[in-house]
């Protein structure tokens, strides 16, 4: 039951055993793979212990991947730990950190913004600002503060990723140090969570709503230390009043349409049906915790459809669950998440080395080298920003890369801060001499991209995982 598993701190069980029906899990995965919901791994926790967990090749439980807007929830760990240490209040107003950044006028609704709203995304504005202030250039606190703001604070919801960000520039005011840094031996090092990084903004300043790159082991532990109210290992991490209150409904966001995005947000943390409550990201993120069932469940995925998933969810693990332990099951069902699959590898003449240029694209790559490296192919991908990585795909099978900069985004947000960000990628490689097939797979993300060429009439199609499009681009020789 425990497929592709990496064993850490947690106590192991069967399902049954804490009270979850196996064939549950079953049908949970069945109905993900029958709606192609682009699910990759779970994990389920019970009890005190690791009931069942089962990810999907290339993917491992291990691998630090970027996990959207789950980012907020350990920002606001981040400000919950300062908030005990009585380096901050949330009743502070926002305005006093940055006295030098502000503009000539302040407004009266800015002037009453305070964390507490920054925490619970009611600063007042109308919209999520993170287009008008997140880019390149430097000076994101100074154009958050800009902004108009249209309601008065803490009367209107609007999810905004930059007053996270924002929460983030304030943990990096009171302590000089990046949130990733604070973090490190307040929260990573007693949870035993190590190889964290954090995308940052040109200031040096964690992204906060965003850039996380955390383990599907790691998001487990941040749900396990919520569900016990703060205690980890019988040691106090984060204060149990604090807990109550992010994890309580502060905002109320009932005009929302999707049923689980509209029973109230908390201090980033959004409550959810059946009375849990839940940290998520883009492209279904998810650490599900229950009080009531004694639960936290770990969903990966790549999937444009959220509710969908935890729609699945609810009505078959969540549902299954006992309040005693159920029979061992007499038959095994089928639990795992599936790998990804690779067609059979040609294995005729090696790939000439030849070089192109390539017309404009959503990647950002302007040119690539294929050559021979043994039964492995090597590509090489030069950047639009001058940058040039090379990869080995494996022959049929994955091979692991790692870039500390990266010239293409491997993300599905592309646009000015894609490019030069760190990447983990299993590649490998199928086809022909003239039409040769590669896969990656950035084990770093949920996201994948299959690049298929066709030398004989001069084209390259790039299709992403998620959407299924491609994008057919000119191809020059060298």
């Amino acid at each position: 039951m425990l497929t592709g598993f990496t064993p850490f701190e947690f106590e192991t069980s069967t399902p049954e055993a804490v009270g979850i029906d196996s064939k549950s899990i079953a049908d949970f995965e069945a109905k993900l793979r029958e709606r192609k919901l682009g699910h990759q791994g779970y994990m389920l926790y019970r009890h005190g212990k690791l009931a069942a967990s089962s990810i999907a090749s290339p993917y491992r439980f291990s691998d630090k991947r970027h996990v959207y807007s789950i980012s907020k929830s350990w920002t606001s760990t981040a400000i919950g730990i300062a908030v005990d240490e009585g380096l901050i209040s949330v009743e502070d107003s926002v305005i006093s950190f940055f006295p030098e950044l502000l503009p000539e006028k302040v407004s009266e609704n800015l002037a009453a913004m305070k964390i507490k709203h920054l925490l619970s995304m009611n600063t007042g504005h109308q919209t999520d600002t993170l287009g008008r202030v997140a880019s390149r250039k430097p000076g994101w606190a100074e154009r958050f503060l800009s902004l108009d703001v249209e309601n008065e604070p803490g009367t209107h919801f609007a999810y905004n990723s930059t007053a996270t960000y924002m929460l983030s520039a304030i943990i990096t005011k009171v302590t000089g140090m990046s949130m990733a840094d604070y973090l490190k031996p307040r929260l990573f090092n007693p949870l035993g969570i190590s190889g964290v990084w954090w995308e940052e903004s040109p200031e040096g300043i964690s992204d906060g709503g965003w850039g996380i790159h955390v383990s599907p082991e790691d998001m487990l532990k941040l749900g396990v230390l919520y569900l016990n109210c703060g205690v980890w290992n019988s040691r106090r991490i984060l204060s149990e009043s604090y807990i109550a209150d992010a994890v309580s409904m502060v905002s109320d966001n009932s005009s929302n349409g999707t049923p689980d995005w509209r029973v109230g947000y908390g201090y980033q943390w959004w409550r959810c049906r059946h009375n849990c409550f839940r940290g998520d990201g883009a492209f279904g993120q998810y650490i599900i915790v229950s009080p009531e069932k004694d639960s936290v469940a770990v969903i990966i995925s790549e999937v444009g459809d959220m509710q969908a998933v935890l729609d699945i969810f609810w009505e078959t693990i969540f549902a299954s669950m006992s309040d005693s332990p159920l029979p061992e099951p007499t038959v095994k069902y089928d639990t795992e998440a599936r790998p990804f699959a690779l067609p059979p590898v040609y294995l005729g003449e090696h790939i000439p080395t030849v070089g192109y240029r390539v017309s404009d694209n959503f990647t950002f790559i302007n040119e690539f080298r294929l050559s021979s490296a043994g039964d492995k192919l090597a590509l090489r991908l030069g950047g639009k920003y001058g940058h040039s990585v090379e990869l080995i795909c494996g022959a049929g099978e994955w091979e692991y890369n790692h870039f500390d900069s990266f010239p293409m985004s491997p993300t599905q947000f592309v646009g000015e801060l894609a490019p030069g960000i760190r990447a983990d990628i299993a590649a490998a490689w199928n086809g022909s001499e003239d039409k040769p097939e590669i896969r990656l797979q950035f084990v770093s993300t949920p996201h994948g991209l299959t690049l298929t060429f066709d030398r004989k009439v001069g084209r390259l199609s790039i299709t992403r995982t998620l959407d299924r499009g491609a994008d057919s681009v000119e191809l020059e020789l060298n």
